[in-house]
């Protein structure tokens, strides 16, 4: 309900903020934001790519430096051919914990309030006056 004053002189322009989320939602928000800085659940992303270069690309190496001849798996080139792999291999999860941490982040990076603007509204006395000012030209001009 407005008061006297705002009655007589208006209501001057705000601002308000609402809410987006209901408590509900803004603890499971905050849930997963604590998920997305510990890198949670991405051991299993993790697991699975460390299982397929032990039976994927291991095994390949292997049949590549066995088909030069023998000792081809004892030599450096091979230990060397399987260090560069097993180093892009942690490379690329590095990459990838960072991304899905991000990923995990942006969900909890949501704007958590709407604004909404909310114009002046004229008082009595400034509608009055601006009434006034419109029909005093008509005036002086019957003088």
């Amino acid at each position: 309900m407005p008061s006297f004053s705002q009655f007589l002189f208006g209501k001057p322009a705000e601002e308000k903020r609402f809410q987006r989320y209901t408590p509900e939602q803004e603890s499971a928000l905050n849930q997963l934001l604590q998920q997305g800085l510990q890198g949670a659940d991405f051991g299993g992303i993790e697991d699975i790519a460390r299982k397929r270069f032990q039976e994927e690309t291991v095994p390949t190496l292997a049949e590549r430096f066995t088909s030069m001849g023998a000792g081809g798996q004892r030599s450096s080139a091979f230990e060397s051919a399987l260090g560069r792999a097993g180093s892009d291999l942690e490379s690329q999860l590095a990459g990838l914990r960072g991304q899905f941490g991000m990923q995990q982040l942006g969900m909890g990076l949501q704007p958590r309030f709407e604004s909404a603007y909310m114009p002046s509204q004229p008082g009595m006395a400034q509608g009055g006056l601006q009434a006034l000012m419109q029909i005093l030209p008509m005036l002086l001009k019957s003088l």
